[in-house]
């Protein structure tokens, strides 16, 4: 279950890093109007104020403002073993080694003698020889 966990949070980690998109905003004046993630963010109205006199297109100044942020992921995923000089590989070896280990506890071996008691002690042994450690 902690494997099948751990898979599902770096497959997250990979998604989330990964991620591109953009984040549309519409400023009317100082004010924030409208915020779109996935299309172009709807104008208020003001932004195409137009007027026409004698067969010329004349634009007003508009008062709006478009600003578009993009939030870019990673693009290269791919580490080469290559960039790791011999220090840093020994101890991603050594440290993977001993991580699997530990969790697995494959060091822990079972002791024969578990399964019997120790024999009743009728008499404190060095009390009737006299000998104690001092």
């Amino acid at each position: 279950m902690l494997k099948n966990i751990s898979v599902l949070m770096m497959a997250v980690v990979v998604l989330c890093s990964t991620l591109s998109f953009s984040v549309h905003k519409h400023f009317c004046g100082p004010f924030l109007k409208d915020i779109s993630m996935i299309v172009p963010s709807h104008g208020c109205g003001m932004e195409t104020n137009k007027t026409t006199e004698s067969c010329a297109v004349v634009l007003e100044k508009s008062c709006c403002n478009d600003v578009v942020e993009l939030v870019k992921g990673q693009d290269d995923l791919k580490l080469s073993w290559d960039h790791f000089n011999l220090d840093q590989q020994q101890f991603i070896i050594l440290f993977t080694h001993s991580f699997i280990y530990s969790i697995t506890g494959d060091d822990l071996v079972d002791t024969p003698f578990t399964s019997y008691s120790p024999p009743l002690v009728i008499r404190d042994i060095p009390v009737l020889h006299q000998s104690f450690l001092i």
